[in-house]
């Protein structure tokens, strides 16, 4: 069985690395493309260095003059691949895991509907609840230091899914004890003082400020067609397995 679900999502995440990767090309990497423009301008009679920040994709970016990062073009769609296709196996993993063990107590079945809400739920869980705190970065947006970022983005992620989990599958009042998991984080965020772009020329922040938005709304887009996919691709393979009776059996709700 074990075996069954990994190969399972390997054949996922292919799909959703694939897929990823093509929602970030019409939607957020043009975005980055512009916003790099700004950042890697140097004023005039200034000098600075730049910080790390985050693109709300796959993988981070560095700057500096000793600091490697793939080529414009072929090189950068590579590595973006690969990294979304990582990606997509591990959450692939993830959510063939939740799936089956909901299956086997009979509190699902791997149906497309069924997919559909738990991508949903993962949607809620992984890019929801992060972007409500720490919405995605464009590059030359000012944040918190990034160790702060990432371990406060774990919490956050870990607590949502088991809020989630306790707000769907509890029953009675029991069902109210997810909603502290859920808003805890919140009360947490780490925060920059400061203003939200480093660069000092006000059309420039005026033309990243929209660019910023438009780029919680294009990776919001992007994450939920990854999320929704997912759902379904899992169920679908897992339907799959039960049907060839490579997966354990089912137990009676409880």
């Amino acid at each position: 069985m074990f075996r069954s679900l990994i190969l399972g999502a390997c054949l996922v995440g292919l799909i959703l690395g694939l897929a990823m990767t093509a929602f970030e090309a019409l939607g957020t990497s043009p975005i980055i493309l512009a916003a790099e423009q700004y950042e890697t301008a140097e004023p005039v009679a200034h000098h600075h260095d730049h910080a790390d920040h985050d693109h709300g994709e796959s993988a981070g970016h560095h700057h500096g003059d000793d600091a490697w990062a793939p080529a414009d073009g072929a090189e950068r769609l590579f590595y973006t691949t690969v990294s979304n296709i990582c990606a997509g196996i591990g959450f692939a993993a993830i959510l063939l895991v939740v799936m089956n063990q909901l299956r086997e107590r009979g509190r699902m079945t791997p149906k497309v509907q069924q997919g559909l809400l738990l991508g949903a739920l993962g949607y809620l869980a992984v890019f929801i609840a992060p972007s409500i705190g720490l919405p995605p970065e464009i590059p030359g947006a000012s944040a918190a230091a990034l160790e702060l970022r990432q371990t406060w983005w774990i919490v956050t992620v870990v607590l949502a899914a088991a809020g989630l989990g306790v707000l769907f599958l509890a029953t009675g009042w029991k069902r109210l004890l997810g909603v502290p998991l859920l808003i805890a984080p919140q009360f947490f965020v780490p925060v920059h003082d400061g203003p939200m772009f480093a660069n000092p020329d006000p059309e420039a922040v005026l033309a990243l400020t929209e660019l910023h938005h438009r780029f919680i709304w294009a990776s919001g887009l992007a994450n939920l067609g990854f999320w929704l996919l997912a759902g379904v691709l899992c169920a679908l393979v897992l339907k799959r397995l039960a049907d060839k009776g490579r997966l354990g059996h089912v137990n009676a709700a409880v």
